[in-house]
């Protein structure tokens, strides 16, 4: 089980020198689209986690109300980017 994204931005904002993180609340509507109709979903609230470089690049941008998304992908992200891995997720 991951981390809650609120848990991962203070560890970034206190301990990734040249990254800064917030979070915000997030949302995903469920909508299927079928043809040319949308077909209306109830939608999903979540927390949204962005990251951004010293030059203000947004490097990670998370939404835990997408579906199949989980907070360990974030934590993965984050292992890769200390290790010198710098891939924009």
């Amino acid at each position: 089980m991951g981390r809650r994204l609120k848990t991962i931005c203070k560890y970034i904002n206190e301990h990734v020198a040249g990254l800064t993180a917030r979070t915000e609340k997030g949302y995903c509507d469920t909508d299927r689209k079928i043809g040319r109709l949308r077909w209306p979903g109830k939608g999903r609230w979540g927390t949204r986690l962005i990251v951004m470089d010293d030059k203000g690049n947004i490097v990670c941008n998370h939404n835990s109300a997408e579906t199949y998304r989980c907070n360990q992908e974030v934590e993965d992200w984050l292992t890769d980017w200390e290790k010198g891995e710098r891939r924009i997720r």
